[in-house]
């Protein structure tokens, strides 16, 4: 007994190592987005099943199937090589990378069960009254290369719902309607080792009532390019919807795009972008911006960035606020710009910032904005003298100026 028990004592370590491992394996196979088109043992995907390339291929040819595809094809003057799937396409993994993934593969195929099925199981809570909804229609969708294929629909039992006997070999999604509103999940797969996913889902009951719409915070975190003689701005708006609701913004139910709350935008300014969603999510004019998206409880940040491009001497951009805002902070690097806050009260000081300590930054802080509250930004270059914009407009004034005075004096 003594014998098995420092046995098991000695095997430990290994079997949590080799679990450790297939885990980082899997991590390294869903981030190269191997899962998105192939499935382990379950049938055709996207791509071939890969519990069939082992044998079918040798170990340098996966290799270069993971790395350059584009190579294979050349070798086999064909584009795909296996009828019915969408040629591979280059992918970016290196060698070290490729050879994980060929481990993963390999010791993949060793342990699951060839064509077992999956299920996907949850339950759906009305978080505004804290209860499990009964009676709930949950819709899932089985989609293939962003296409739905088909659609399987079940009603929740004591708030908890179950499809049972699925295929794994294709992306699921799941949608409510509930309120007047449709939740879905993003696109999820089932990876080769997982029979089971757990899907918890939160509903809310709906809300017009702007009253609990707040923006605690703004920032505008500034950048000068030097090439183009612009400032690239980056908005951040912190927004609190403060009750148990869903905000489904003010206007009719009719309507079939919401307009939940708006903000401001300076004048003058280009490039708008919206590096966090997609711009089809807000509706954009000359003077705001419209989120479109209905509100859940709790935070929500809105991002948007631009650009306005510098004039020679100064630059001034204002807007007129549409929003109470608890506080607002702009971060500028006053090493390169000058600037100029007007209309609202302001306390500056100076910001270190780790990652450029070279540049020297200032921090303007106002508090308590209103709606209607106007400011008015203007920007100076500390270095327009240097500026070759500036020096070639210098030389071009001092040219007329000389061919004037030639003249002149030539006729007297």
């Amino acid at each position: 007994m003594r014998n098995l028990f420092l046995l098991l004592l000695f095997l430990f370590p290994f079997f949590g190592n080799a679990k450790s491992e297939m885990s980082s394996l899997e991590s390294l196979f869903v981030e190269k987005r191997c899962v998105t088109c192939h499935v382990v043992g379950r049938g055709r995907f996207v791509g071939p099943d890969l519990y069939d390339v082992v044998g079918k291929y040798s170990d340098q040819e996966i290799l270069q199937w993971i790395q350059n595809p584009q190579a294979i094809y050349k070798e086999y003057s064909k584009i795909p090589i296996n009828d019915g799937y969408p040629p591979m396409p280059y992918l970016g993994i290196n060698e070290s990378d490729a050879k994980e993934l060929l481990v993963y593969i390999k010791k993949t195929k060793s342990i699951v069960n060839k064509g077992t099925k999956v299920r996907i199981y949850g339950s759906v809570k009305n978080f505004s009254i804290d209860k499990f909804i009964n009676a709930q229609e949950v819709q899932l969708e089985l989609v293939m290369a962003d296409k739905v294929k088909s659609i399987k629909k079940v009603l929740t039992k004591n708030g908890k719902f179950n499809f049972d006997k699925l295929i794994g070999n294709i992306a699921y999604r799941i949608k409510i309607f509930y309120d007047g509103i449709e939740y879905s999940t993003d696109k999820f797969y089932f990876l080769p080792r997982e029979n089971n996913k757990v899907v918890d889902l939160i509903v809310y009951d709906s809300t017009q009532n702007i009253a609990n719409i707040s923006v605690n915070s703004a920032h505008l975190i500034i950048n000068y390019e030097e090439d183009s003689s612009s400032i690239i701005i980056a908005e951040i708006i912190n927004v609190e919807n403060q009750s148990k609701s869903i905000f489904v913004g003010p206007n009719s139910f009719s309507e079939k795009v919401r307009k939940i709350n708006s903000y401001s935008l300076f004048s003058g300014i280009s490039n708008l972008g919206f590096p966090h969603r997609g711009e089809d999510t807000f509706i954009v004019s000359d003077t705001k911006v419209t989120d479109t998206l209905p509100m859940p409880p709790g935070n929500r940040r809105i991002v948007f960035t631009y650009g306005k491009e510098l004039n020679l001497f100064s630059t001034k951009i204002g807007k007129t606020f549409m929003n109470d805002i608890d506080s607002l902070t702009i971060i500028v690097p006053e090493s390169k710009l000058s600037l100029n806050v007007e209309g609202l009260e302001y306390t500056k000081k100076k910001t270190e910032i780790k990652e450029l300590a070279d540049e020297k930054y200032s921090t303007y802080s106002i508090v308590n904005i209103k709606k209607g509250d106007v400011i008015s930004l203007q920007f100076k270059k500390y270095d327009f003298l240097l500026d070759t914009k500036t020096i070639v407009g210098f030389i071009f004034i001092f040219f007329l100026v000389g061919i004037s005075l030639y003249r002149r004096y030539k006729k007297s």
